[in-house]
Order: structure tokens, then sequence, then C-alpha cells
């Protein structure tokens, strides 16, 4: 019969034998989905996220991989492993070192005093990520460290001493896909998909000529999604352009993609048929009026009846405004009533107006050239406001018109189609993401009956 000393001397190795076991079942698992995540752009057809999962945010999260299964070699070196964490509030190099568990005090005053490596020392923001190579008692083997978006700062020790170079960052290019149903909100839609915020703007963008995006959703609406994404060194996925979506309302499907030529590219419909709107519907693509145009108005603060010359745009505080067309600013500051406004000079007399807002975006003067959906400012209830909202005017001649009006209506799309020899170009560039476009289709379709 076994001691109680021989039962416990088991059960301990029992449970390290497992932990061992969960580690390498793990580590395969990451590296098995890792790999299925990464396509570069010249395939031509792209997959990606798995349709109708989240993902998450895309920040870093701290990472332990064992690295001798990747040696370029294939001969393994036990006791070599890659950790990935990132700086907190309140961390010192030393403390954030010690964290990732690497206690090596040569690597500290290396790091300390030469020239290239303490640069390291004025970039230690808080969320920016750091990589470590390190040996079992915790000896320092590499680190890499992004200075900015272009450089990253390479420690490695060679022999009995290290070196530090700055390089150019390096990124992985690749497509992914997203697909999903709305049942509550498109926010939310996206969201369970994996939907990066950036992407789910510019497709708001791409149907806002078709669909309105304040009254037109519908529950079991769906939107298919192929867009650019670029992973860099530290396994963060940089979201890019939309090249192709489907967006399916109320039983209508409407598709675009887009096509790269010699003025940097566009988007059309799968036929060809230009969908760039001069204006865009509205400077906040998920809201509800919650006031309209009106030449008489009873105001909640004035207490007075007078004319309302826009539209409020229900919002929560510090929901992004964009700008509905290529423009100039012409004035942002402080007026009245409006509280923090903007005004923005467009083409062929046309200005708008926003106020209410909370704050502008960094940098914005009087003079710049603004892009359409380029970010301005923050929904606020600066000014004259009872609660969080955005003003928004329409000024033709200097004469405010009804933003859902007729006359503001006709300014909503201009069109340029692909015509000619270009066409055929454009049917063969577009064809592979149309065909993923139908796959992604197939899939969902069938997933939507098996559920």
């Amino acid at each position: 019969m076994k001691t109680i000393k021989t039962k416990i001397q088991d059960l301990k190795h029992w449970i390290l034998t497992q932990n061992s076991l969960t580690k390498a079942s793990d580590s395969r698992r990451s590296g098995m989905v890792a790999s299925l995540l990464m396509l570069s752009f010249g395939v031509a057809t792209a997959f990606g996220i798995t349709p109708g999962l989240s993902t998450g945010g895309h920040g870093v999260t701290p990472v332990i991989e064992d690295i001798t299964r990747t040696q370029l070699s294939g001969v393994a070196t036990p006791g070599l492993y890659v950790q990935q964490d990132s700086v907190h509030n309140g961390d010192t190099l030393a403390s954030l070192l010690f964290r990732m568990g690497v206690a090596d005090q040569e690597a500290l005053a290396f790091i300390r005093d030469d020239k290239t490596a303490k640069e390291i020392f004025k970039s230690m923001a808080p969320g920016k990520p750091i990589r470590v190579q390190k040996n079992t008692s915790g000896t320092l083997v590499s680190l890499r460290f992004p200075l900015n978006d272009k450089d990253i700062l390479r420690i490695t020790r060679v022999n009995d001493h290290f070196e530090a170079t700055i390089a150019p960052a390096s990124e992985t290019k690749q497509l992914l896909q997203a697909t999903g149903t709305i049942y509550s909100s498109l926010f939310a839609a996206a969201d369970n998909a994996g939907l990066p915020d950036t992407v789910t703007r510019q497709l708001t963008h791409l149907f806002s000529t078709d669909i309105d995006f304040h009254n037109d959703l519908r529950r079991g609406d769906t939107f298919s999604v192929i867009y650019e994404a670029a992973t860099d060194e530290f396994d963060q996925i940089k979201p890019g352009r939309i090249m192709a979506a489907e967006f399916v309302n109320k039983g209508q499907a409407y598709r675009r993609v887009f096509f790269s030529n010699a003025d940097g590219g566009d988007y059309f419909t799968p036929e060809g048929v230009g969908i760039k709107a001069s204006f865009l519907r509205s400077p906040i693509p998920f809201s509800r009026v919650t006031s309209g145009f009106t030449t008489e108005r009873f105001h909640p603060i004035l207490k007075m009846w007078r004319a309302h010359k826009g539209i409020d745009l229900a919002a929560p505080m510090g929901t992004p405004v964009e700008a509905v067309a290529n423009a100039t600013v012409v004035f942002a500051g402080w007026k009245n009533g409006y509280g923090n406004v903007i005004e923005l000079r467009h083409s062929n007399g046309v200005d708008t107006v926003y106020g209410h807002l909370s704050g502008f975006v960094r940098g914005l003067r009087v003079g710049e050239h603004i892009r359409q959906g380029e970010l301005i400012g923050y929904v606020g209830m600066t000014g004259w406001a009872t609660g969080p909202h955005l003003h928004y005017e329409f000024k033709i001649n200097n004469v405010q018109r009804d933003p859902q009006g007729p006359e503001v209506r006709r300014y909503l799309r201009v069109s340029i189609n692909v015509a000619g020899h270009a066409k055929n170009q454009f049917l063969a560039a577009t064809a592979p993401l149309i065909k993923e476009l139908n796959a992604i289709r197939g899939t969902s379709t069938a997933q939507a009956n098996f559920e």
C-alpha cells in the first residue's frame, strides 16, 4: 500500500503532466488559428474571420508561446520562450520586464546606457505592445518594441553582449471577411461578427445612397464584408479598406466592389455602375431625428415659438461626427446658441453646419480641406441644448434648407460608370471578390438553415 507521501508525489506528478499537455494543446491550437487567419493579397479568394463569431478587441493580450516549435532549422531548442504584454499605467521598464519573467540586470544596464536602446524610455506609453524572448532562467535573449508607427526597436543578445538596432516595422497583408445578421442594431451585429468600428463606418458610407440607416434597417437584415487588413509584428490587426460588401435590406440585396484605377480607385456595383454620392445622407450614420426642419417650433430653452432651420440628430455624448462631403472649414469655434460649431463650405454654393459639439477633432483649423466621411468632431450638448445631440443644417446659397427635403435629395448622388475597355478590366479584377461574396452568402444561408 502506498504511503501518504507517495500518494502526494503521484498527485503532483499527474498535475504537472496535465499542465504540460494543456500548454502543448493550447499552443498547437493557437498556431493553427493564426495560420488560418493569414492570407496574402495575391490570393484570388479571401478567407478570414469565421462568419458570425466575435473576435473581441484587436488590442494586444498577454501571450506565452513555446517558440521551439518554430525554429527555422527544425531542431527544437528547449527552454526558449516568447512572451508578449503591453505597457500599463505606472510601468517602468524594470517592472514591465519583471512581470514578463525577465530577471536580467545586465540587459537593463545595457538598455539604460546604450544610445539606441534607451530610445525605449521615450516611447513607453500605456497600451504599447512589447515582445521578449527569454530562457527558463529569465535571461533576456531578444526584445522588440514599437517606437512609433514606422520604427521597431530590436535588442538582441549576441554571444556575451547585446546589440540594439532600429528597423522599419513589418506587416503581413491579408484579406479578412465577416458576416452578420441584424437582430437589435447594426452596432451589435457588427460587434458580434468581429467587424472593427472603422470598417462598420465604411459599410454605412458604401450603402448610404440606397439605405437610410436611420429608418430602413429591419430585423433579419444581413451584411457580408471582405476588407483589407495588416498584422504587425505584435499580432495586432490593423483594418483597412473594404474591398467588397453586400447588404441585404428588407429582402433587397445591394453590393459594392472596389476597383483600383489611375485615379486611385472607387466603389461600383458588380455591373460597373458608380455609386459615389456627392453628399452623405447624414453626418452620423446611426441616429434618429428628434426635431425636424420647421418654420415654427417651441424652443425648449427659450420657451417661445421660433423657426428651427435644421434637424436634430440624437446620439450619445462623444459620438463621431463626419463631414457629409468634401469641403473647406470656414468656421470652427463657439457661436451663441450653437455652442461648439463647425461650418463647412462645399462646391456649388452649399454649406453645412454642425452644432452643439462636445469638441473638435484634434488639429482642425479654418481653411483646412476635409474629405467626405472624415471625422470632424463629437456629439455634445454645448450652447442651447437640453441633451446630447447634433444640430445639422444644409444651406444652399446661404439659405437653410430641409436636409431631408427634395431640394437637398438631388445632391445625394452623382455616379460615374465604368465603360469601354475599362469595363473588361473591371469585370476581370472584381470577379474573385464577387465569387467570394457568393461563397459567404452560401455559407451564412446554410448556417442559418442549420440553426
